[in-house]
């Protein structure tokens, strides 16, 4: 497959992009196979991460199609999914009251996944439209009387939405803002659905935290943009937005939640200045801060599959635990295949009985690990291990643990 690069900056649209961070080759991370259609091929593209030098923002350089990327198969991951996602979208829901009020107003979720979130928010009053790029979980929504439109969010499309639904007084963007080919034109299509003095409220990774703790396993191709603080307030200025309130949270092991206003908003700006003076302090603007990065995660690398290596020739089982996007990164840059990983858990039923891009690993439900009695476990939901060891204990206490 031909491999099509960015050559301008995703945000100041400037040739000063420069590699900081390359994976290797990787399919589509959300890509979670049928075992009936196992004998498709995975797509695969370089994984590489590019820093612009004009103005610090991060991006993927590769460019993916996001149909090929959502409509071939199932998307899998939906935000009910586990009791950790639950809890958190519930304290979303309270942070969002807390901010304004939430009945009588029009809301729009984009990336509206299964509907869980706009499903709270309709029932404390709300008018709710929720937006997915996924078939599948559009169908899954409206199942459970949520109304939700099938579309890849864009300025184009908010025009169709704005004669549908009219404008917002809030619109949501959670882990999907992150997922646009193009976040200006995302970010003109918000404006344009926007009311006046409405907010617009996105959650993301917080990458200054995944850089800092070694994290790579966040990078993949769904993923475009890369958000820190800085890069958040500079994109949304080229779109005549301004921060209103921005917060770090630990939900996927950290992120960024942000509220944005229009310029000419009657709301009040925030001044983020010493949130960014700290990330420049971290030197993650600097292409040596990644150089050595990668030298530790290599060394990581090598540490943990030799510690496999010895396992198996113990005759222990391998099981990876938590079938996530970023355990595809990690599984796909550590050369973690079927012959290596008996198999990976998980408590969605969308993705059990599935199989992994590229490393080709079954999926199992997380009761698979009580039939062994030498079985070690690598942790690869790394931001809720300990509430998964706590789980696991109670099923095989024999089992052992590898952190990644």
């Amino acid at each position: 497959m031909k491999n099509i690069s960015r050559i301008k900056c995703l945000c100041c649209k400037k040739k000063t992009l420069s590699e900081i961070i390359n994976l290797g080759l990787h399919s589509y991370a959300d890509r979670f196979i049928p075992l009936n259609k196992k004998n498709l091929i995975d797509p695969k593209y370089p994984l590489i991460v590019d820093l612009c030098k004009s103005c610090k923002f991060i991006q993927l350089r590769i460019i993916t199609n996001p149909k090929n990327r959502y409509t071939e198969l199932d998307y899998s991951y939906t935000s009910s999914n586990s009791n950790y996602a639950r809890n958190h979208w519930k304290n979303f829901t309270d942070f969002l009251e807390n901010q304004t009020s939430i009945k009588g107003k029009n809301i729009i979720e984009i990336g509206s996944n299964d509907g869980f979130l706009i499903s709270i928010l309709k029932k404390k009053g709300a008018n709710v439209l929720g937006v997915d790029a996924s078939k599948f979980m559009v169908n899954l929504a409206n199942k459970n009387n949520i109304k939700t439109v099938h579309s890849i969010f864009s300025f184009t499309e908010s025009i169709k939405l704005k004669k549908k639904f009219g404008k917002a007084d809030i619109i949501i963007a959670n882990n999907v803002f992150n997922h646009s080919n193009d976040p200006n034109n995302f970010l003109k299509g918000v404006s344009n659905l926007l009311k006046k003095n409405g907010i617009f409220v996105f959650e993301q990774p917080n990458f200054t935290t995944g850089a800092l703790s070694l994290k790579f396993d966040q990078i993949y191709h769904e993923h475009v943009s890369y958000f820190t603080v800085a890069n958040i307030k500079s994109i949304l200025s080229q779109n005549n937005f301004q921060i209103y309130h921005i917060k770090k949270n630990d939900y996927h092991g950290g992120s960024l939640r942000t509220i944005a206003i229009k310029d000419n908003s009657v709301l009040k700006k925030f001044d983020v200045n010493k949130l960014i003076k700290d990330e420049i302090a971290r030197g993650i603007y600097k292409v040596s801060f990644y150089k050595s990065m990668m030298k530790k995660i290599d060394f990581k690398k090598k540490e943990l599959l030799e510690k496999i290596f010895n396992l198996k020739k113990k005759n222990y089982i391998i099981a990876g635990i938590g079938a996530g996007a970023k355990a595809n990164t990690f599984l796909t840059y550590y050369d973690l295949n079927y012959k290596m990983v008996n198999f990976l858990t998980d408590t969605s039923k969308y993705k059990q009985n599935k199989i992994t891009p590229n490393t080709r690993i079954i999926i199992k439900d997380d009761k698979e690990i009580v039939k062994y009695k030498k079985i070690t476990c690598i942790i690869l939901s790394w931001n809720i291990s300990k509430m998964i060891i706590q789980k696991l204990r109670k099923l095989n206490k024999k089992a052992k643990f590898i952190y990644t």
